[in-house]
Protein backbone atom coordinates (compact mmCIF):
# COMPACT_ATOMS: atom_id res chain seq x y z
CA UNK A 1 0.00 0.00 0.00
CA UNK A 2 3.19 2.56 1.03
CA UNK A 3 4.51 1.41 -2.30
CA UNK A 4 1.48 2.69 -3.78
CA UNK A 5 0.65 6.13 -2.40
CA UNK A 6 4.76 6.56 -3.01
CA UNK A 7 3.98 6.08 -7.17
CA UNK A 8 1.43 8.22 -6.96
CA UNK A 9 3.25 10.88 -5.26
CA UNK A 10 6.28 10.38 -7.55
CA UNK A 11 3.69 10.66 -10.28
CA UNK A 12 1.96 14.09 -8.91
CA UNK A 13 5.49 15.35 -8.34
CA UNK A 14 6.69 14.92 -11.74
CA UNK A 15 3.68 16.46 -13.42
CA UNK A 16 3.95 19.32 -11.23
CA UNK A 17 7.94 19.74 -12.46
CA UNK A 18 6.81 19.04 -15.90
CA UNK A 19 4.17 21.42 -15.54
CA UNK A 20 6.92 24.28 -14.35
CA UNK A 21 8.99 23.06 -16.60
CA UNK A 22 6.32 24.02 -19.45
CA UNK A 23 5.81 27.26 -18.31
CA UNK A 24 9.80 28.23 -17.94
CA UNK A 25 10.19 27.08 -21.75
CA UNK A 26 7.42 29.23 -23.04
CA UNK A 27 7.88 32.18 -21.48
CA UNK A 28 11.35 32.46 -23.72
CA UNK A 29 9.08 32.29 -27.19
CA UNK A 30 9.45 36.13 -27.74
CA UNK A 31 12.87 36.11 -27.16
CA UNK A 32 13.74 33.06 -29.87
CA UNK A 33 11.87 34.52 -31.92
CA UNK A 34 13.29 37.74 -31.88
CA UNK A 35 16.98 36.06 -32.06
CA UNK A 36 16.46 33.53 -34.72
CA UNK A 37 19.87 31.77 -35.11
CA UNK A 38 19.18 28.61 -32.69
CA UNK A 39 15.29 28.20 -33.98
CA UNK A 40 16.81 28.46 -37.92
CA UNK A 41 19.69 25.57 -36.91
CA UNK A 42 16.39 23.33 -35.19
CA UNK A 43 14.46 23.86 -37.92
CA UNK A 44 17.12 22.05 -40.05
CA UNK A 45 17.80 19.16 -37.69
CA UNK A 46 14.31 18.87 -37.06
CA UNK A 47 12.31 19.47 -40.10
CA UNK A 48 14.46 19.52 -43.24
CA UNK A 49 16.59 16.12 -42.22
CA UNK A 50 13.60 14.50 -41.34
CA UNK A 51 11.50 15.14 -44.73
CA UNK A 52 13.43 11.87 -46.96
CA UNK A 53 11.88 9.54 -43.99
CA UNK A 54 8.17 10.97 -43.96
CA UNK A 55 8.31 10.94 -48.32
CA UNK A 56 9.38 7.25 -48.39
CA UNK A 57 7.17 5.91 -45.78
CA UNK A 58 4.43 7.90 -47.01
CA UNK A 59 4.21 6.93 -50.52
CA UNK A 60 4.32 2.91 -49.74
CA UNK A 61 1.49 4.30 -46.91
CA UNK A 62 -0.57 5.71 -49.70
CA UNK A 63 -0.28 2.60 -51.96
CA UNK A 64 -1.30 0.20 -49.23
CA UNK A 65 -3.96 2.46 -48.58
CA UNK A 66 -5.24 2.84 -52.12
CA UNK A 67 -4.79 -1.07 -52.46
CA UNK A 68 -6.94 -2.09 -49.46
CA UNK A 69 -9.41 0.57 -49.93
CA UNK A 70 -10.20 -0.28 -53.47
CA UNK A 71 -10.31 -4.11 -53.17
CA UNK A 72 -12.55 -3.76 -50.11
CA UNK A 73 -15.05 -1.56 -51.70
CA UNK A 74 -15.05 -3.48 -55.14
CA UNK A 75 -15.59 -6.42 -52.54
CA UNK A 76 -18.79 -5.00 -51.92
CA UNK A 77 -20.28 -2.99 -55.02
CA UNK A 78 -17.95 -3.45 -58.31
CA UNK A 79 -17.15 -0.18 -60.01
CA UNK A 80 -16.79 2.02 -56.70
CA UNK A 81 -13.32 2.10 -56.59
CA UNK A 82 -13.53 5.77 -58.22
CA UNK A 83 -14.96 6.89 -54.92
CA UNK A 84 -11.77 5.79 -53.09
CA UNK A 85 -10.33 9.36 -54.27
CA UNK A 86 -13.04 11.11 -51.75
CA UNK A 87 -12.31 8.51 -48.73
CA UNK A 88 -9.06 8.86 -49.13
CA UNK A 89 -8.58 12.52 -49.21
CA UNK A 90 -10.15 13.08 -46.15
CA UNK A 91 -9.09 10.37 -44.00
CA UNK A 92 -5.41 12.07 -45.00
CA UNK A 93 -6.00 15.42 -44.54
CA UNK A 94 -7.98 14.94 -41.02
CA UNK A 95 -6.06 12.20 -39.42
CA UNK A 96 -4.00 9.53 -40.67
CA UNK A 97 -1.39 12.23 -42.90
CA UNK A 98 -0.67 14.24 -39.78
CA UNK A 99 -0.82 11.21 -37.59
CA UNK A 100 1.80 9.32 -39.54
CA UNK A 101 4.31 12.31 -39.40
CA UNK A 102 3.90 13.20 -36.01
CA UNK A 103 4.55 9.63 -34.95
CA UNK A 104 7.77 9.43 -37.50
CA UNK A 105 8.74 12.65 -36.03
CA UNK A 106 8.68 11.03 -32.61
CA UNK A 107 11.15 8.17 -33.79
CA UNK A 108 13.43 10.18 -35.62
CA UNK A 109 13.62 13.99 -33.83
CA UNK A 110 12.14 12.90 -30.11
CA UNK A 111 14.92 10.12 -29.36
CA UNK A 112 17.70 12.02 -30.72
CA UNK A 113 16.77 15.37 -28.69
CA UNK A 114 16.56 13.57 -25.21
CA UNK A 115 19.41 11.67 -26.22
CA UNK A 116 21.43 14.70 -26.92
CA UNK A 117 20.30 16.74 -24.18
CA UNK A 118 20.57 14.07 -21.47
CA UNK A 119 24.07 13.07 -22.26
CA UNK A 120 24.31 16.94 -21.84
CA UNK A 121 23.18 16.97 -18.54
CA UNK A 122 25.02 13.49 -17.24
CA UNK A 123 28.28 15.55 -18.73
CA UNK A 124 27.62 18.60 -17.04
CA UNK A 125 27.19 20.35 -20.07
CA UNK A 126 23.98 21.97 -19.11
CA UNK A 127 24.94 23.14 -16.01
CA UNK A 128 28.73 25.07 -18.13
CA UNK A 129 26.24 26.94 -20.10
CA UNK A 130 24.42 28.41 -16.84
CA UNK A 131 27.98 29.09 -15.10
CA UNK A 132 28.41 31.03 -18.46
CA UNK A 133 25.14 33.03 -17.80
CA UNK A 134 23.37 30.99 -20.73
CA UNK A 135 19.99 29.98 -19.98
CA UNK A 136 19.46 26.69 -20.94
CA UNK A 137 15.47 26.66 -21.29
CA UNK A 138 16.22 29.97 -23.59
CA UNK A 139 19.38 28.11 -25.24
CA UNK A 140 17.87 24.47 -25.61
CA UNK A 141 14.80 24.05 -25.25
CA UNK A 142 12.17 26.88 -26.50
CA UNK A 143 13.49 26.56 -29.92
CA UNK A 144 13.31 23.22 -30.21
CA UNK A 145 9.64 23.53 -29.39
CA UNK A 146 9.35 26.52 -32.05
CA UNK A 147 10.78 24.31 -34.65
CA UNK A 148 8.19 21.13 -33.42
CA UNK A 149 5.27 23.63 -33.89
CA UNK A 150 7.01 24.71 -37.14
CA UNK A 151 7.98 21.51 -38.88
CA UNK A 152 5.09 19.35 -37.96
CA UNK A 153 2.65 21.01 -39.97
CA UNK A 154 5.42 20.69 -43.17
CA UNK A 155 5.81 17.53 -42.59
CA UNK A 156 1.98 16.68 -42.31
CA UNK A 157 1.49 18.03 -45.46
CA UNK A 158 3.72 16.59 -47.70
CA UNK A 159 2.93 13.58 -46.03
CA UNK A 160 -0.62 14.31 -47.07
CA UNK A 161 0.46 15.06 -50.33
CA UNK A 162 2.68 12.07 -51.15
CA UNK A 163 0.32 9.29 -49.92
CA UNK A 164 -2.76 10.96 -51.55
CA UNK A 165 -0.25 10.30 -55.10
CA UNK A 166 0.62 6.96 -54.10
CA UNK A 167 -3.00 5.92 -53.66
CA UNK A 168 -3.99 7.64 -56.76
CA UNK A 169 -1.60 5.72 -58.50
CA UNK A 170 -2.65 2.21 -57.12
CA UNK A 171 -5.97 3.46 -57.71
CA UNK A 172 -5.68 4.51 -60.86
CA UNK A 173 -2.96 2.44 -62.80
CA UNK A 174 -4.65 -0.91 -60.99
CA UNK A 175 -8.87 -0.58 -60.92
CA UNK A 176 -8.85 1.44 -63.86
CA UNK A 177 -10.13 4.69 -62.76
CA UNK A 178 -9.04 7.53 -65.48
CA UNK A 179 -7.24 10.45 -63.68
CA UNK A 180 -9.97 12.66 -64.28
CA UNK A 181 -12.40 11.20 -62.45
CA UNK A 182 -10.28 10.65 -59.71
CA UNK A 183 -9.42 13.79 -59.05
CA UNK A 184 -13.09 15.66 -59.42
CA UNK A 185 -14.25 13.21 -57.17
CA UNK A 186 -11.60 13.85 -54.01
CA UNK A 187 -12.43 17.19 -54.33
CA UNK A 188 -15.93 16.95 -53.56
CA UNK A 189 -15.91 16.16 -49.41
CA UNK A 190 -12.87 18.62 -48.73
CA UNK A 191 -13.61 21.33 -46.91
CA UNK A 192 -11.36 24.39 -45.67
CA UNK A 193 -11.99 23.73 -41.69
CA UNK A 194 -10.45 20.54 -42.71
CA UNK A 195 -7.25 21.84 -43.36
CA UNK A 196 -6.99 24.67 -40.87
CA UNK A 197 -8.25 22.08 -38.38
CA UNK A 198 -5.41 19.69 -39.19
CA UNK A 199 -2.85 22.16 -39.25
CA UNK A 200 -3.71 23.38 -35.67
CA UNK A 201 -3.32 19.75 -34.35
CA UNK A 202 -0.35 19.50 -35.75
CA UNK A 203 0.88 23.10 -34.32
CA UNK A 204 -0.03 21.73 -30.95
CA UNK A 205 1.28 17.96 -31.03
CA UNK A 206 4.16 19.00 -32.63
CA UNK A 207 5.14 21.66 -29.36
CA UNK A 208 4.14 19.23 -27.21
CA UNK A 209 6.08 16.16 -28.26
CA UNK A 210 9.12 18.22 -28.63
CA UNK A 211 8.22 19.63 -24.77
CA UNK A 212 8.20 15.86 -23.95
CA UNK A 213 11.69 15.13 -25.70
CA UNK A 214 13.60 18.16 -23.93
CA UNK A 215 11.77 17.65 -20.47
CA UNK A 216 12.74 13.95 -20.38
CA UNK A 217 16.80 15.04 -21.93
CA UNK A 218 16.84 17.70 -18.82
CA UNK A 219 15.73 15.31 -15.97
CA UNK A 220 17.88 12.67 -17.15
CA UNK A 221 20.59 11.03 -14.46
CA UNK A 222 22.61 7.95 -13.72
CA UNK A 223 25.20 8.15 -16.50
CA UNK A 224 24.66 6.45 -20.35
CA UNK A 225 22.10 3.87 -18.44
CA UNK A 226 19.89 7.08 -17.79
CA UNK A 227 20.28 8.50 -21.36
CA UNK A 228 19.19 5.52 -22.48
CA UNK A 229 16.18 5.76 -19.91
CA UNK A 230 15.23 8.61 -20.69
CA UNK A 231 14.91 8.18 -24.44
CA UNK A 232 13.02 5.12 -24.01
CA UNK A 233 10.47 7.07 -21.73
CA UNK A 234 10.66 9.89 -24.55
CA UNK A 235 9.57 7.78 -27.36
CA UNK A 236 6.83 6.06 -25.48
CA UNK A 237 5.32 9.05 -23.60
CA UNK A 238 5.61 11.27 -27.16
CA UNK A 239 3.63 8.33 -29.17
CA UNK A 240 1.22 7.72 -26.45
CA UNK A 241 0.59 11.74 -26.40
CA UNK A 242 -0.06 12.20 -29.89
CA UNK A 243 -2.84 9.80 -30.00
CA UNK A 244 -4.14 11.37 -26.81
CA UNK A 245 -3.80 14.98 -28.32
CA UNK A 246 -5.48 13.67 -31.52
CA UNK A 247 -8.55 12.11 -29.58
CA UNK A 248 -8.87 15.43 -27.82
CA UNK A 249 -8.85 17.76 -30.17
CA UNK A 250 -10.26 15.82 -33.03
CA UNK A 251 -13.48 15.60 -30.09
CA UNK A 252 -13.47 19.41 -29.73
CA UNK A 253 -13.28 19.95 -32.93
CA UNK A 254 -16.58 17.93 -33.72
CA UNK A 255 -18.11 19.24 -30.94
CA UNK A 256 -17.75 22.96 -31.47
CA UNK A 257 -16.55 23.71 -35.30
CA UNK A 258 -18.98 21.49 -37.72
Amino acid sequence: MNSIIQRFRDYLHDIGQFTLFSIEALRFIPYNLRHPKELFINLMGIGLKTMPMIAVTSIFYGLIMGLQLSDALEAIIAGTSQFIGSALAVALVKELGPILAALLMVARVCSSVTAQLGTMRVTEQIDALSTFAVNPMRHLVTPRILAGMISLPILGFLSVVVAFAGGAVMVISVYGVTPAVFWELAQYPLKIRFVIQSLIKMVIIGGYIMLIATYQGFKTKGGAAGVGESTINSVVTSSFMVILLDFILTAMFIMFWK
